[in-house]
């Protein structure tokens, strides 16, 4: 259920872990999380046609902006279709490692990480969110904001907010984290900190 119902041929993403598992909502769920910037509520005042999905993978609801978007992008081109469009890096998504990629020694960086391939040493993102893919993995010691995994994790994790571990994800190092959620399925094996 990866297309948008207003217009099939567009295909419509999770914005955290890009996948196409997603479930076409009514209404947003009082438990799973909610993602909304600043822009998207404004936004959702203007355009009651807009989407709501909820992602089966990570369990992030959103709405669709680009289809309300879209038809308002297009006019605004047209006019301007000579000019060079530089895009703002602020506005950009999450840095993706992709599948095919191999990323060894120490990695940081001052936006969230979506890890679908390999990363072979420490991860530090002290006020970010690292999301390790189906098919991603991580072996070294993370320190993170938020961490979900749904692929493997070998090493230290010290989420400062959160850590979610679903039950496709298999865990071998011991956590750290005030909140933390684990799905029936998963393997992990460590020690274990709330605090």
């Amino acid at each position: 259920m990866g297309t948008s119902p207003l217009n099939p041929s567009r295909r419509v993403h999770c914005p955290v872990c890009g996948t196409e598992r997603l479930q076409l909502r009514s209404e947003p769920d009082r438990i799973d999380r909610l993602q909304q910037t600043p822009s998207d509520r404004v936004r959702r005042l203007f355009t009651a046609d807009m989407q709501l999905y909820h992602c089966r993978v990570c369990r992030l609801q959103f709405y669709d902006v680009a289809q309300a978007v879209e038809p308002a992008i297009q006019q605004a081109a047209e006019p301007a279709a000579e000019q060079i469009a530089i895009a703002d890096p602020a506005a950009a998504g999450p840095t993706l490692i992709g599948p095919a990629m191999t990323i060894r020694g120490r990695l940081s960086s001052q936006e969230d990480i979506v890890v679908h391939g390999l990363i072979e040493g420490d991860i530090r993102i002290p006020a970010h969110r690292l999301i390790v893919g189906l098919d991603g993995c991580v072996r070294g010691n993370v320190l993170a904001a938020e961490v979900l995994a749904l692929g493997t994790v070998e090493g230290n994790v010290e989420a400062r907010r959160t850590f979610a571990i679903r039950a496709t994800a298999s865990m071998n190092g011991d956590i750290h984290t005030p909140s933390l959620s684990i799905d029936e399925g998963a393997l992990i094996k460590g020690s274990i900190e709330t605090a």
